[in-house]
């Protein structure tokens, strides 16, 4: 079984049909395809995977994997304030 190339997607906003698709390095296409769309005033999205969404799909995960991934980032973010590399301008130190 072929796995399935992440792509942008540009959906109607009421229906959630794909009007258009393309590669994820041709996603200039993608919006000005939306903005003609919308243009002639349909309501549309533009749907973009995230970093982590074609990096699970890249490895093959289930969707188990998957949400325990995702839940492992929503919970590195959480415990992490800022930046490693931020300066505090109270003291002028980068940290």
């Amino acid at each position: 079984m072929e796995k399935e190339i992440p792509k942008i997607r540009v959906v109607d906003t009421e229906t959630r049909q794909v009007l258009f698709e393309c590669q994820l390095d041709e996603a200039d296409k993608a919006y000005q395809y939306a903005a003609g769309l919308e243009e002639m005033g349909l309501s549309v999205d533009v749907i973009n995977p995230t970093l982590s969404e074609t990096l699970t799909d890249s490895l093959g995960l289930s969707n188990e994997d998957r949400r325990k991934y995702e839940a492992s980032l929503e919970e590195e973010i959480e415990h992490h304030d800022g930046s490693c590399c931020f300066e505090d301008p109270a003291d002028k130190k980068v940290h």
